[in-house]
């Protein structure tokens, strides 16, 4: 490998300590006793930040997709002045500080990567996905106290012998991300893509796809599966026929899934897995329509999800909060103000009319240049693309508007979505 192959390796891993890796850097922390607290968290970014360090001058970077870049900044600089100002939870400052700070140290780095590190992304996405669902594998595996049906996510017991349970979310998401890469990989063509050995990397692939598919089957994320809904009909229509599909796995993987088919037959008779897998399904199917059921009739229903019930009671109360004092919206009510865990609506009621347009006028605009990667060529860009509809989806679901791990992805897509290289003279292509 040459010197620059080199260091955009190492760029590529950086970016996916801040993106893709974080719910491995959890199981090494929590399930493997690794580091205390958030200090190892914190030390793994730094590291990651290193490992994006190049050798260009601190005034050079990348031209990013300047209009998402232009809506980001005018959104966050509108929270950094709410944050510094109106901050109505201080007992946060500290951490979110901190976490400001990562971002924009992320920020600086994502500008000084070179273009061409989409061309090793995919295959490291793809690796680091496989370790990630081999770690909520083995967590499952060798927890006694787990149950088939439940939701799985990495458990763990603290030095004071207290026992907690992960947040099967980022399992579900890294599962996703595992699944879409690994697809894609299979399916397009590589001419975008650098592969260190062909036949391993499309075996990592199947076996991956699959691998990525139990575990957002275990880790029973309805926003996740959601996306996937979502997903597959854009792959489908805009990316690889049908055809195709049956073509590539007949060619080139008929033993793979020779062996798969006889040890699926092997475990159907022996451990019953047709009627796991039905339990499964029928577990989530009434989960998930209870859930529906309880959004669209704000818990008016005569069966409710308690999750979905949560955001119900935060919808009534900015309802009320609305009735009681709409001038308040104006200029909203402050960063902070209420955890409503949807994200959209929380920027209404912390930045106001102003904040709240320009949040929502930032996803749309992702919409529109997510849909023009499905479009593209590229493995990575249509990667982002789909993976844009998580986050989507996301917005509605869970969270708050300025958390880091939302940003992070905001970040990368800043950065790379329609940004893309012309592989005969290594310039940028920017398709705005």
């Amino acid at each position: 490998m040459t010197i620059k192959q080199i260091t955009l390796v190492k760029n590529a891993i950086g970016i996916l300590i801040f993106w893709i890796a974080p719910p491995l850097i959890y199981f090494f922390k929590e399930k493997l006793g690794f580091g205390g607290g958030s200090v190892f968290t914190g030390v793994v970014y730094v590291m990651g930040l290193i490992l994006m360090l190049n050798h260009f001058h601190a005034k050079v970077g990348h031209k990013p997709n300047t209009f998402l870049l232009l809506l980001g900044g005018t959104f966050f600089s509108v929270a950094m002045i709410y944050f510094f100002l109106l901050n109505k939870e201080m007992t946060m400052f500290t951490t979110d500080l901190i976490n400001f700070a990562l971002i924009f140290g992320f920020l600086f780095s994502l500008l000084r990567v070179d273009n061409e590190v989409q061309k090793y992304l995919p295959v490291l996405i793809l690796i680091i996905t496989f370790l990630t669902s081999c770690a909520l594998i083995y967590s499952v595996a060798t927890n006694p106290n787990y149950v088939f049906g439940t939701r799985a996510t990495v458990q763990y017991t603290s030095k004071t012998n207290e026992s907690f349970t992960g947040n099967p979310y980022i399992y579900s998401r890294n599962g996703l991300a595992g699944f879409l890469i690994s697809f894609l990989i299979i399916n397009r063509s590589w001419d975008s893509i650098k592969v260190p050995h062909a036949f391993f990397t499309r075996l990592l692939a199947h076996i991956n796809v699959w691998f990525s598919l139990i575990v957002i089957i275990l880790t029973q994320t309805r926003a996740t599966i959601l996306t996937l809904l979502m997903a597959i009909p854009c792959i489908l229509f805009f990316m690889v026929p049908m055809r195709s599909i049956f073509t590539n796995i007949k060619r080139q993987s008929y033993i793979f899934y020779a062996v798969i088919i006889a040890n699926l037959y092997y475990f159907a008779t022996k451990l019953r897995i047709v009627e796991l897998f039905d339990s499964y399904y029928s577990s989530f199917y009434n989960l998930f329509i209870r859930a529906m059921s309880t959004g669209v009739t704000l818990g008016k229903s005569s069966e409710v999800d308690e999750s979905a019930m949560g955001r119900v009671y935060n919808i009534n109360y900015v309802k009320q909060l609305w009735n009681t004092n709409k001038i308040d919206f104006i200029f909203g009510h402050g960063y902070r103000y209420r955890y409503i865990d949807i994200p959209i609506l929380e920027s209404l009621v912390n930045f106001g009319i102003f904040g709240f347009i320009l949040f929502a006028c930032f996803q749309l605009t992702f919409l529109y240049f997510a849909y023009r990667c499905f479009k593209s060529s590229s493995i990575f860009q249509n990667f982002i693309g789909l993976f844009y509809l998580n986050t989507f989806v996301g917005m509605f679901t869970s969270g708050r508007p300025m958390d880091f791990a939302y940003w992070v992805s905001f970040l990368i897509f800043m950065r790379f979505m329609n940004v893309e290289m012309v592989s005969d003279n290594n310039e940028i292509k920017q398709a705005l």
